[in-house]
């Protein structure tokens, strides 16, 4: 007997186990049944998508309510197809303009949907030539965007800049990026002319440079890009019309607003550039194997014991003589910061309405600051402010007296430049090879390029002795508008007076001009160890240093 309830228990023991197997695939195969449940209640959806003269919206949006990851398109006659879980299941239908609609689809395997205008967006105002107009109203080519969506345009100070990749038929392209010159160039549409295809720029009504507004200043831009939206503006609007409205106060409670933006800049892409080191030795693979039908090549061939100097010299004068320089890392920043903080206040009474603001920007160099032992450091830098107030006074219920009043002072830094470009200061990373020379010897000399001095720059040597310059730029703008309501006479009859006057004052050519103050220079020839000097261009003096044995003498070239 015990033997027999030994087994009976081990039997039953046996049984749990696989009991519990048993229930595990059953519950599998029941969420798989599910699934499948779930799968097979899927349902095809058709469908037509109309505006109120039933005409097909082709592209109009179809997805499925608070799941936007089942979706798709009308196509070119409106029609669409959709799969959907069940067949309760709610669809959202939009179009650009149009009033979104929900569709229940309650078991329809066919639906028509008609979408009717957006009238809040049809009732929406828009700045147009001398005026304002409801969207619906508007019949010219004009495209209108807010102040809140340039303020979200991180990383950039200019309005301009701002402005890239917002509105449909605005071009923006920049030449440089250097501190104090990122405004970038305008172009609506195309470009109609060689010389000139700059829109005209308003701000609130009057011709004045885009630079004069910041962002945190704008309320509205509108951009009138056709000629029956221009017309009004003669000849002037024939590349474009760009309205820029500025804020202006409520009623109500003081509202301030802070903002601070900080931003990394780094160096753009450069072209990639092989060190002395393996140029060398793509030098000698090329010689080698063109050797059978160029053997003169082999009077080029360096050595590896050369080669292998310049990327490990063993003392100061093989440092010197076998240069390995990478100009990019040499001349350039791992990044450099800008500032920008703006503060502004609103508010108002029933008699007087006001907006003030303040911004701030500081802008810093991508460019190296080298010792030149000259008093001076020399470099690019930025810092302006501007301060805006707009005021509106209710003088009578019928009677306003609006003022605005800007004023911005601009500080820019850079190198004493007669031909005011930049292009020689970066010029190095691109034409100078990395074994031309040291941009600064062991000696503490500037180098030079001796073969060819005017293919070859040391752009470093160009930074930090071309002297110093600070241009200040001073900007005050003031309009005095009086309006008179006369609809006493006659329904929307309206007088309106405006007084400007802009004041502009650049002072520039402050500082210390070291253009043409020379200095010695070196060159170490890396075939022969010969030093050569450059002295000041108008003495005609050349020297260099020759090696006679141990021995080391001076001679004139």
């Amino acid at each position: 007997m015990k033997n027999i309830r030994e087994h009976c228990f081990r039997i039953t023991g046996f049984d749990r186990t696989r009991l519990r197997l048993l229930k595990g695939c059953v519950s599998l195969l029941f969420i798989m049944l599910c699934n499948l449940s779930a799968f097979a209640q899927s349902f095809t959806v058709k469908g037509k998508v109309l505006d109120a003269n039933d005409e097909p919206l082709i592209g109009a949006a179809i997805v499925l309510k608070n799941q936007s990851t089942v979706g798709t398109v009308a196509d070119f006659d409106g029609n669409f197809t959709l799969e959907v879980p069940d067949k309760n299941a709610v669809l959202t239908v939009s179009y650009l303009g149009m009033t979104p609609q929900d569709v229940k689809v309650n078991g329809r395997s066919m639906i028509v949907v008609v979408l009717r205008e957006d009238s809040e967006m049809l009732d929406e105002v828009v700045v147009v030539g001398y005026g304002q107009q409801k969207k619906a109203s508007v019949v010219g080519a004009i495209t209108q965007t807010k102040g809140e969506v340039l303020e979200k345009a991180g990383g950039v100070t200019s309005l301009g800049s701002a402005l890239t990749g917002k509105l449909p038929g605005v071009i923006t392209s920049a030449s440089t990026g250097m501190p104090g010159e990122e405004d970038p160039e305008i172009i609506i549409r195309t470009k109609s002319s060689w010389n000139n295809s700059a829109p005209l720029v308003l701000v609130d009504g009057i011709e004045r440079e885009m630079s004069s507004v910041d962002i945190s200043s704008v309320e509205s831009i509108s951009v009138l890009k056709d000629a029956s939206a221009t017309a009004v503006y003669g000849v002037k609007g024939a590349n474009g019309v760009i309205l820029i409205t500025t804020k202006r106060g409520q009623e109500g409670k003081a509202n301030v607003q802070i903002k601070v933006n900080m931003t990394a800049k780094v160096v753009s892409k450069l072209p990639e550039k092989y060190d002395a080191y393996d140029t060398f030795y793509l030098m000698n693979n090329s010689i080698e194997r063109e050797a059978c039908i160029n053997p003169s090549g082999w009077a080029n061939y360096t050595p590896a014991s050369i080669i292998y100097k310049y990327r490990n010299p063993a003392n100061t004068e093989e440092w010197d003589r076998y240069p390995n320089v990478d100009w990019e890392d040499y001349l350039f920043k791992d990044h450099t910061m800008s500032y920008n903080t703006s503060v502004n206040v609103s508010g108002g009474t029933k008699v007087v309405k006001y907006f003030a603001a303040a911004d701030f920007v500081s802008e810093g160099d991508l460019f190296k600051t080298f010792d030149n032992n000259r008093g001076y450091k020399s470099g690019f830098g930025y810092n302006r402010i501007n301060v805006r107030s707009n005021l509106d006074f209710s003088l009578t219920k019928t009677t306003k007296f609006s003022t605005n009043l800007f004023g911005s002072n601009a500080q820019r830094t850079l190198p004493w430049d007669m031909s005011d470009s930049d292009a020689s200061y970066w010029s190095a990373a691109y034409k100078s090879a990395p074994d031309a020379m040291r941009p600064i010897y062991s000696n503490g000399m500037w180098g030079w390029y001796a073969p060819r001095d005017a293919d070859v720059p040391n752009s470093a040597y160009l930074l930090a002795t071309s002297g110093t310059e600070k241009r200040t730029t001073t900007k005050v703008t003031t309009d005095f508008v009086l309006e008179q309501d006369l609809s006493m006479l006659t329904k929307g009859l309206r007088f309106k007076a405006n007084f400007s006057m802009d004041y502009n004052f650049v002072e520039n050519k402050r500082g210390i001009n070291d253009q043409y103050n020379d200095s010695q220079r070196l060159w170490v020839n890396p075939d022969t160890g010969e030093y050569s000097y450059k002295f000041d261009p108008d003495s005609g003096i050349r020297l260099k240093i020759q090696y006679i044995g141990q021995h080391r003498q001076v001679v004139q070239i």
